[in-house]
């Protein structure tokens, strides 16, 4: 998954150990969705349903 105006967005304004800003929590968490999704992590999934 790529995210580029995400990547710059966050790149120009946080540091590492900073919260996210608000504005940026729906793409952060699309993005953290995607990498669970991928492991079959997300409660209810199995690897199977991952892949689709």
């Amino acid at each position: 998954m790529e995210n580029p105006p995400l990547a710059r967005a966050l790149h120009a304004t946080v540091e590492v150990g900073d919260e996210i800003p608000t504005e940026h929590y729906k793409a952060v968490a699309e993005v953290i969705s995607y990498v669970l999704r991928l492991k079959g992590k997300l409660p209810g999934q199995n690897r199977a349903q991952a892949r689709r």
